[in-house]
């Protein structure tokens, strides 16, 4: 296993570091395992969607590990959703073997990522409520 940095200095690419690019069509249950398996990484759910629909119709969630950030939206009719920098998809394909379509986003438009994070609970509530299962 490498870091991101190694993998990065590996290939000896300078790297843009945007959130522009849109992994999409993610299957429900590869979209759960990515996050699942990067929960047992160390990354660190910063944001949940909690509405009554959470997980049945929309899903929302921000993960974070140092200062490295990865968003992921899920709709029942479009799928899983990633958005990341260029890095960390590249992380994440070499690392969990994946291979990713690239596209323009249903659930991670920048106007509903603006609506989820408003509708999110912030963190040290979904602490105190326990509501985070591994």
């Amino acid at each position: 296993m490498c870091t991101i940095t190694q993998l990065t200095q590996k290939k000896g690419k300078n790297v843009e570091l945007n959130l522009r690019k849109t992994a999409i069509n993610i299957k429900t249950e590869k979209w759960n395992e990515i996050i699942s398996e990067l929960r047992k990484r160390g990354w660190i759910v910063t944001a949940k969607y909690y509405g009554f629909d959470a997980g049945i119709d929309d899903d929302f969630l921000i993960l974070r590990k140092g200062f490295k950030k990865i968003l992921f939206g899920w709709t029942n009719w479009f799928e899983g959703e990633i958005k990341c920098n260029d890095r960390i998809f590249e992380y994440l394909e070499t690392e969990l073997k994946l291979e990713f379509e690239y596209g323009k986003p249903t659930s991670l438009k920048p106007l509903v990522i603006s609506t989820y994070r408003i509708q999110s609970l912030p963190l040290f509530l979904v602490k105190k409520l326990n509501l985070l299962k591994s």
